[in-house]
């Protein structure tokens, strides 16, 4: 089969922002009929020239930062991962001996030869795959990390296995062939690899091509060979958060309360009236999670996995450039940052911003603590019944502690 590529969007040209749905197509069906539940596949699902997601050409140019280390970089040939020592070297970096640089002659050399070249975690190093990363996180509220695979022409990466972990597979650049299980029926979520012998006929089998997706939910046993072209796909994977990790986190925050907070006797020497607490404990712990709202709590959960490391962003250089030319019609908001107000003391409010205790003019206070996360306030107006300048240099301390931010920020 001849694969045409496509044509390059001109240099310049920013990534196309992609969508969830580019991924699924219909949500409410994905969810209703895949997740979960049997691996899914999409032909040409990804708009405009997915090169701009991730391309050969851009792995060349992180390979040759002197950057990369391992495990941002692994090497895979014929089943088996390559010795980290086989394609890496020391260096000094201002004095400092970097024992695992990675060469990339060696790197080249065992492409030639074969190997699979496989790309962790890149949406630490790429920040167009970060943004890329919070689209899925902000619908699945879990952790999700991109991992390049780049194989040969014509070789196998790895031998057919499954993966603790959900998996969306995009095509970047030539092609792969795929095959793909149903999971098995009891899924433990670990790690486990097959001979083709053990899994009988796929269930799907397909050539995928640049824009092509797959889903395979955990533990849906796969494997992957390149054809006549070099390929690039990424796999997105996402970490389950199993009903057992969401009660830990529940009960973790419902455990946080003061009267669990004793330090009671309870070895060799100890009585019934320990064993009489113990269950009072039990049965107080029990009623707070009964009495919990479940809605809320999801929401919080929800929330907790859409900030889990992978997916996180911030302009807090930006903002803060941006503060020195603050005028008073500028528009500010508070931020999510944890404050605590304090008494007014002579005129004076102590807050506690992220743990930094700060005085502040109790108007400045109270202003604040009568501002929604999100409302716009002008600059000029943080300190009631002072001259719009003094109020906006107020404005621009808050601002630099993380109070306050642009309200054009996020």
């Amino acid at each position: 089969m001849l694969f045409v590529p496509r044509q390059r969007a001109p240099e310049g040209l920013k990534m196309n922002k992609y969508t969830f749905e580019d991924l699924v197509g219909d949500e409410k069906v994905f969810f209703a009929e895949d997740f979960n539940k049997k691996p899914m596949l999409r032909k040409e699902s990804m708009p405009g020239d997915v090169r701009d997601i991730l391309s050969i050409r851009k792995l060349d140019e992180l390979l040759h930062l002197e950057v990369v280390r391992p495990p941002y970089i692994k090497v895979n040939h014929n089943g088996s991962g390559v010795p980290e020592k086989g394609y890496t070297r020391s260096v000094v970096v201002q004095g400092v001996n970097i024992t695992d640089t990675v060469v990339p002659e060696k790197i080249y050399e065992l492409f030639r030869a074969g190997a699979t070249v496989t790309w962790c975690s890149l949406n630490q190093i790429v920040p167009e795959l970060r943004d890329f990363t919070r689209v899925i996180s902000d619908k699945m509220a879990v952790r999700t990390d991109v991992v390049g695979f780049m194989t040969p022409t014509g070789k196998r990466g790895y031998l057919p296995h499954h993966d603790p972990v959900d998996l969306f597979i995009v095509q970047l650049e030539g092609t792969k062939r795929w095959k793909l299980w149903n999971p098995p029926a009891e899924r433990l979520g670990d790690n486990a690899s097959y001979t083709d012998e053990q899994l009988g006929d796929p269930v799907i089998e397909v050539l995928l091509e640049p824009g092509d997706v797959l889903y395979l939910p955990y533990n849906t046993p796969h494997a992957a060979a390149a054809e006549d072209q070099v390929s690039l796909h990424l796999s997105i994977m996402m970490r389950p958060r199993m009903w057992k990790d969401l009660l830990r986190e529940t009960f973790e925050q419902v455990a946080d309360a003061p009267e669990f907070n004793e330090y009671p006797h309870i070895g060799t020497l100890r009585n019934s009236t320990v064993e009489s607490l113990f269950r009072q404990k039990v049965t107080s712990l029990a009623a707070r999670m009964d009495a919990l709202d479940a809605g809320s709590e999801l929401d919080r959960l929800a929330e907790l996995g859409r900030h889990m490391p992978g997916s996180s962003r911030g302009s807090t250089f930006q903002t803060i450039a941006e503060t020195d030319g603050l005028t008073p019609d500028a528009l500010l908001r508070r931020t999510g940052a944890s404050v605590e107000f304090g008494a007014n003391d002579g005129g004076r409010t102590e807050m506690t911003v992220n743990g930094h205790r700060i005085a502040v003019p109790a108007q400045v206070a109270e202003r604040l603590a009568s501002l929604d996360e999100g409302e716009p306030i002008p600059a000029g107006e943080v300190f009631p019944g002072v001259p719009a300048e003094r109020s906006t240099k107020a404005a621009q301390g808050l601002t630099r502690l993380g109070v306050l931010e642009m309200a054009g920020a996020r």
